[in-house]
């Protein structure tokens, strides 16, 4: 019988979209973490961690600078899956344009330059392809292009914090269309068919947290009718996933900017999914552009 209850998390991702921050996070959390871990290696790891050490939290990283281990990653899973060890996948994404952007701030080179003779933009669509098997059944990706360190470091936390609760979590975000589709969200909303607020003078360098503003989109019936409906939906959908065995949720509010109309649509869906046996987690992509000084926190 294991002598302990050991948490696992596994990280993987795209190179420059922030693993190593999340690992870092992870090692503030407790975790005992190792960095570019042989596939192959996982379950000797953890039956031995489990059976005779006092570590009850595990994260490793697993990506392409693991080279011709990488291959071994589907194998693995299945063994751990055979032996019935539980862990959690979480994989890092963002844009081509941010990768780039944040190679030249660093002037670091990605591990796959060479092959690709210089071309950074074949170097990343090389590390998508070779990751692509990885990336569709892992539990959670986390879409890093356009948000700040901080708000990664807050999804982190809240990751771990599920790990220590059963209840099952349903992440809400806003975004704006204008700044990219998200790609971590099971499920995005539209809500630019409602009346937008920042063509109103009052309203408009205001955002959705804002009293007045919440009044302003509130104010028109077909807000009501939507929120009520597409709660209705969720209510829904939420027992059928958790039967699916599905332990997290995450939902995008989209509007133009996400400043206005998705940020209080999001916090309105927040408040009517509580009491619903669900922990929420709510946060706002693009708050911080409204934010002056903020500029620095980006990811």
């Amino acid at each position: 019988m294991d002598k302990v209850n050991l948490r696992l998390i596994i990280v993987s991702g795209l190179s420059g979209a922030g693993k190593s921050l999340v690992m870092n996070n992870l090692e503030d959390s407790g975790y005992f973490c190792i960095d570019n871990f042989p596939p192959y290696l996982l379950t000797s790891l953890v039956r031995k961690l489990k059976e005779e050490t006092e570590i009850h939290k595990l994260a490793v990283a697993i990506d392409i600078r693991g080279g011709h281990f990488l291959k071994d990653y589907k194998e693995a899973m299945a063994e751990l899956d055979e032996n019935k060890m539980s862990y959690e996948t979480i994989f890092m994404e963002s844009s081509n344009r941010a990768i780039i952007a944040r190679y030249k701030m660093t002037r670091r080179r990605h591990p796959l330059i060479e092959k690709a003779q210089g071309d950074i933009q074949l170097a990343i669509k090389m590390e998508r392809e070779m990751l692509s098997t990885i990336r569709i059944k892992v539990d959670r990706i986390i879409d890093t292009t356009g948000i700040s360190t901080n708000q990664c470091r807050k999804i982190i936390e809240n990751i771990v914090a599920e790990q220590e609760k059963t209840n099952f979590l349903i992440t809400i975000y806003s975004f704006g269309y204008k700044y990219g589709l998200p790609m971590d969200a099971d499920l995005v909303m539209d809500v630019r068919f409602l009346p937008n607020p920042f063509y109103l003078e009052h309203l408009k360098f205001l955002t959705g947290e804002s009293n007045k503003v919440e009044e302003y989109v509130f104010s028109f019936k077909v807000t009501s009718e939507f929120l009520e409906k597409y709660v209705d939906l969720l209510k829904f959908l939420i027992p059928k996933y958790m039967e699916e065995g599905k332990r997290q949720l995450v939902i995008a509010i989209g509007c133009t900017g996400g400043q206005h109309r998705s940020v209080v649509i999001s916090r309105a869906l927040e408040k009517a999914l509580q009491g619903e046996g669900v922990r929420t987690y709510l946060y706002h992509r693009e708050i911080w552009r409204h934010q002056k000084g903020d500029e620095g926190n980006v990811f």
